[in-house]
């Protein structure tokens, strides 16, 4: 019934470096707990990782955008200037040309035509070259954009599947430690268990178990749930109920005869949360901690099981000595 399980390498309170074997004694409701808390903090670092790295995408992807862009207008001044580069080359004839416009002024006035426009396309040329050069340094910063995006892509990556990586030995070792139902809420000795009772208060059925343990003794929730009763009065004394949904079966579980109470009406309670502690309130001979769980709402019969199981069939120990154990 108690657990074997394994511990794998990690962080946290309760993941161990190097894999390697527990006992059940090992756990205890605050290593269960931390673990939960740590699988929780675990699941909302993985999520922010997430959104990191499909933001850096995004980055990457608009960066690269940008970068064709550049890329582009770099070709196209590179052909302009190509171009340009063609239209002042000597032309075959240019020396005939020379010669003939020293001599024909129609063929001067020519000639200084043609030098003014192979001024105008050299000015063109520079001014494409100036703007290519501009390119240039614009394309490097691109690059260096975008190798940093990359860079910061590949980290928060990593980080997600390191994330990720230790999420999944959480949730194994947790699988491991927390019980299938319900934990018992508190160790101590069994000094009554479930079924026909003496009559003592008017009761001819136990509809839980009573775990004896000295006052103050920690008293952990069996399972997750949502507090659904604080009181400190009737036959209970100050108790609590727990309202639990498990496979989208509605449990209650109840904590009565309590000397102190750490939970509100309302509070969600993580399975080894602490909610009170063992008392002697209300009908009771010694101190010890009353512990009903009912398969559904609540609903207390005096004199029958009602919708009451025995505890001890749905819930587990973590560890530890105690007589409750021993009855396993």
């Amino acid at each position: 019934m108690l657990k074997q399980f394994i511990l794998t390498a990690g962080a946290g309170v309760f993941i161990f470096s190097g894999a390697q074997s527990a006992s059940a004694n090992e756990i205890t409701p605050e290593k269960l707990l931390e673990t939960t808390k740590t699988i929780e903090q675990t699941t909302n670092q993985l999520s922010e990782s997430k959104k990191v790295v499909a933001k850096a995408e995004q980055q990457i992807e608009k960066v690269e955008t940008a970068a064709a862009a550049v890329q582009a207008d770099i070709d196209e001044v590179t052909e302009q200037i190509e171009a340009y580069q063609a239209a002042i080359a000597p032309e075959a004839d240019s020396l005939f040309k020379q010669v003939l416009s020293t001599v024909l002024p129609s063929a001067k006035a020519e000639a200084a035509e043609s030098e003014k426009k192979q001024q105008d396309i050299l000015d063109q040329k520079a001014t494409a070259k100036q703007k290519l050069d501009e390119l240039a340094a614009k394309q490097a910063e691109v690059e260096a954009a975008k190798e940093k995006t990359q860079s910061s892509y590949a980290a928060a990556s990593e980080q997600m599947k390191a994330q990720s990586t230790k999420l999944s030995d959480l949730k194994k070792q947790h699988a491991a430690m927390a019980p299938d139902k319900f934990m018992m809420p508190a160790n101590g000795r069994l000094s009554q268990g479930f079924g026909p009772a003496s009559g003592q208060f008017g009761y001819t059925f136990h509809n839980g178990i009573d775990i004896a343990a000295k006052v103050g003794t920690p008293v952990y929730a069996a399972a997750d749930g949502k507090v659904i009763e604080v009181s400190g009065r009737g036959p209970y004394g100050k108790h609590v109920k727990v309202e639990h949904n498990i496979d989208g079966q509605k449990w209650t579980t109840v904590y009565a005869h309590l000397h102190k109470i750490d939970v509100k009406k309302g509070q969600t309670v993580r399975q080894a949360e602490g909610i009170g502690q063992i008392g002697n309130t209300g009908n009771s001979s010694g101190p010890h901690l009353h512990f009903e769980v009912h398969k559904g709402a609540y609903s207390f019969s005096p004199s029958s099981a009602g919708n009451t199981v025995d505890p001890m069939k749905v819930a587990q120990l973590l560890g530890g000595a105690s007589a409750v154990k021993a009855t396993y």
